[in-house]
C-alpha cells in the first residue's frame, strides 16, 4: 500500500513541476537570471504539499485539475517566495536549503530579493489570469491566498519570527499565533482554495477551515521535533513550541492536532488520497 502511495504521489509531484516549468520557459521577456533563479527556487524538490492540497480538495470535491492547476502553481510560487526571503541574511541567515545553497548565496542577495518579488506577482498573475472568465469561485479561491500571503498571514508570521528572536521563553499564545501565520496560514488557504474552486458547500468549507487549522499545526509541530537534532549540531535554539514548551508537550499537541485533522478529512467521501497522505506525513503519530 505505502508503495502505491508513494507511486502516485510521486506522478502528482511530476505533474505539478512539469507544469510549473513549461508555464516559467513560456513567460516572454522574462529576465533569463530571473528564469533561472525562479527555476532553482521552485524546482528543487520538497514534498508540494501546498499545491496537492489544491489539487486533491478539488478533486474530491467534484472539481478538475484545469480549474486547479493554476492555483496549486501558485500557491507554489509563494511559498517558494517565502522560503527565499526567509533565507537572506537579514532573516534567518540560512546558507543552505535541501542540502543545496540558498538563493542568496548561489545569485547574490539584491537578485535573491527580486527572485522572491517576481515569485509572488507571479503567483497572483497566474491566479488573475484565471479569474478573468469572472468565476466567483477563483475570486475567492485568489482572495484566500492574497489574505495568506499578507499582513495577517505569512508576512505577519515572519515580523512575530524577528520580533521574539534570541528569546528564551516564549507564551504559548504568541507560539501559536507564528504557526498559524508562518507556517499554518498556507496550508490552510492551499485547502480552502481548492474547496472554493469546487464549489463548496458552506458546511463543507467550515469543515475544511478546521482541518487546515489541525494539519497546519501537526506539520509545523512535526518539524519542530525534526529539527530538534540539527538545532542541538548547529548550536541553535530557536524559541519554536518545542524548544519552549519541551517534547513531551510538543508531541502531546503534534498527536491532538494530527489526530484531529484526519478525522475531520476522512469524514468526507472520495478522500482516500489525502488520508493516505496524512499516513505519510505523520508516521509514527498515528
Amino acid at each position: 500500500m505505502q508503495t502505491d502511495f508513494m507511486k502516485e504521489y510521486t506522478q502528482r509531484i511530476a505533474l505539478l513541476d512539469d507544469r510549473i516549468e513549461r508555464y516559467l520557459d513560456s513567460v516572454s521577456d522574462l529576465e533569463p537570471c530571473l528564469r533561472d533563479g525562479m527555476k532553482y527556487s521552485v524546482l528543487n524538490g520538497g514534498k508540494r504539499l501546498r499545491s496537492i492540497l489544491v489539487l486533491e480538495v478539488c478533486r474530491m470535491l467534484g472539481g478538475t485539475d484545469e480549474i486547479a492547476l493554476p492555483f496549486a502553481m501558485a500557491v507554489e510560487f509563494i511559498h517558494a517566495y517565502s522560503l527565499v526571503h526567509d533565507d537572506l541574511p537579514a532573516m534567518d541567515n540560512a546558507p543552505e536549503r535541501r542540502g543545496k545553497p540558498s538563493c542568496h548565496v548561489k545569485f547574490g542577495e539584491g537578485m535573491a530579493v527580486l527572485i522572491g518579488d517576481a515569485l509572488l506577482n507571479l503567483a497572483f498573475e497566474i491566479m488573475a489570469d484565471a479569474c478573468t472568465s469572472g468565476d466567483a469561485s477563483k475570486a475567492k479561491a485568489m482572495s484566500h491566498m492574497a489574505k495568506s500571503a499578507g499582513v495577517t498571514g505569512m508576512i505577519g508570521g515572519q515580523a512575530i519570527d524577528l520580533s521574539i528572536a534570541g528569546q528564551t521563553k516564549v507564551d504559548e499564545a504568541i507560539l501559536v499565533r507564528l504557526i498559524e501565520r508562518k507556517t499554518m496560514s498556507l496550508i490552510r488557504t492551499a485547502i480552502m482554495a481548492g474547496a472554493h474552486l469546487a464549489g463548496a458547500s458552506q458546511k463543507q468549507l467550515e469543515m475544511l477551515e478546521q482541518y487546515g487549522y489541525h494539519l497546519g499545526l501537526a506539520f509545523q509541530l512535526r518539524d519542530d521535533i525534526e529539527d530538534e537534532e540539527q538545532d542541538a549540531t548547529d548550536g541553535q535554539v530557536c524559541p519554536n513550541y518545542l524548544n519552549t514548551l519541551g517534547k513531551e508537550h510538543t508531541i502531546s499537541a503534534l498527536k491532538m492536532h494530527s489526530d484531529k485533522a484526519r478525522e475531520i478529512i476522512s469524514s468526507f467521501s472520495r478522500s482516500d488520497f489525502l488520508c493516505r497522505m496524512h499516513n505519510f506525513l505523520f508516521q509514527g503519530e498515528q
